[in-house]
């Protein structure tokens, strides 16, 4: 994985809204790196800045949002274009095409008015891709590809016609139909069961092995993370606090906040009592001082709040914001050596 092809490069990544209370910065000089082939987790709570984030990077935000940084995307052909500097032309020539998205909730994703089939060969008509036939026919074999049965009836469908599991099927065909570098999953597993969830991250693991595309899957599922995810990058309050391959973080997580949303997955033999994380993601005005996990963490000291932690790089490469990292149970250890 590591000697992969990196094929999206994101640095310093910053998303900002202006409110009647002042600006709010919902992501903050956020970084990160995408190989080819692998799966990176975005994880935290609502309010984090995950789905800010992914919107951000498909420029999809209210002209309001103002995004700075870069996010380096390198296409089919090879070249390298900077997503968040391309004028809005070329954009939309890369958005579905090059960088591909499924949104949160399909039902309100797919047009009511059209039938299922038309929307899949949409992308690949806009695009210049193929023709309208050669589309139309592609469109079934996505249909196929995506575990969809009978595709000829189900292609002349609206989407009103189909299962929540069926919807998000469409929703990922449509994604993949001009085979992007890049997919970004926001949180496509969240409005279904169980067994179709588990459906679902089959197929787009079996589905990415055959495309090669590398894939950004949003979620606040811990247990998604642990089936899917090559790496994980832990977001909270609109920055990156931790960063690691997916065995390490689970076998020893080193931010408060990272052990927090472990401790709160359910576990057989818990007796049905869950650990919670006290508080909520505070929104955040300006530039804070210090730590923005400080009022909820148990670890908190005096320069929690008084110096603002940067991330610093651990053992097997997992980085980590945090000045006690690794250190939870200690009632007030030492500040950890910084580095920048």
């Amino acid at each position: 994985m590591h000697s992969a092809q990196v094929i999206l490069e994101v640095k310093g990544l910053t998303t900002s809204f202006q409110t009647p209370g002042g600006s709010v910065k919902a992501v903050k000089d956020l970084g990160f790196t995408l190989r080819r082939g692998e799966t990176l987790a975005i994880v935290g709570e609502s309010g984090c800045g995950k789905s800010v984030t992914s919107f951000s990077l498909m420029r999809l935000l209210a002209a309001q949002a103002r995004i700075e940084g870069e996010a380096w995307l390198t296409t089919r052909e090879g070249a390298r274009l900077d997503l968040l500097a391309l004028p809005e032309r070329e954009m939309a020539q890369v958005r579905g095409n090059q960088l591909g998205m499924i949104f949160q909730e399909p039902m309100t994703s797919l047009n009511p008015l059209q039938q299922v089939g038309d929307q899949i060969a949409e992308a690949m008509l806009v695009h210049g891709i193929c023709g309208k036939a050669q589309a139309q026919a592609r469109a079934l074999d996505l249909l196929r590809l995506v575990g969809i049965s009978a595709p000829e009836v189900r292609a002349r469908q609206y989407p009103h016609q189909m299962s929540g599991g069926m919807r998000q099927r469409v929703m990922i065909a449509i994604a993949l139909s001009c085979k992007p570098q890049v997919l970004i999953a926001d949180e496509p597993t969240t409005a279904l069961d169980v067994t179709i969830q588990a459906q679902i991250l089959r197929l787009m693991r079996k589905l990415q092995g055959e495309v090669g595309m590398g894939m950004l899957f949003i979620t606040h599922d811990m247990g998604v993370v642990a089936q899917i995810a090559d790496r994980v990058a832990v977001m909270y309050g609109g920055q990156l606090v931790e960063l690691a391959d997916t065995r390490t973080l689970f076998r020893r997580p080193l931010h408060p906040y990272t052990q927090g949303l472990l401790a709160s997955v359910p576990r057989p033999g818990q007796g049905g009592r869950l650990v919670g994380i006290p508080g909520q993601v505070e929104t955040v005005y300006g530039e804070p001082v210090g730590c923005r996990f400080v009022n909820r963490c148990a670890l908190a000291a005096d320069v929690c709040r008084a110096e603002r932690p940067v991330l610093a790089v651990h053992p097997e490469q997992q980085l980590v914001r945090c000045h006690f990292a690794g250190q939870a149970g200690a009632a007030h250890p030492a500040p950890m050596t910084r580095a920048t």
